[in-house]
């Protein structure tokens, strides 16, 4: 039995793997303890994908026209 005085640790985060969180351990975890331990804490760069600038412009041409059509 869990002693209600000491918090349970949450299951470390694995760099470059897929973490999954079942809704009833953050509950019992607590959401804002949750997202204060595994919420990025800094932005965090984006990798170079390797597009070309006319890739990246349509990209971003699609990308606005979409939040255009969707009122954003």
């Amino acid at each position: 039995m869990l002693n209600p005085q000491i918090p349970e640790a949450l299951p470390s985060l694995q760099l470059g793997r897929v973490s999954t969180f079942r809704p009833e351990d953050i509950k019992r975890w607590g959401v804002e303890r949750f997202m204060a331990e595994v919420a990025p804490q800094t932005p965090f760069a984006i990798p170079d994908l390797g597009f070309t600038p006319e890739e990246q412009q349509r990209m971003d041409q699609l990308t606005q026209d979409e939040r255009e059509a969707d009122g954003l």
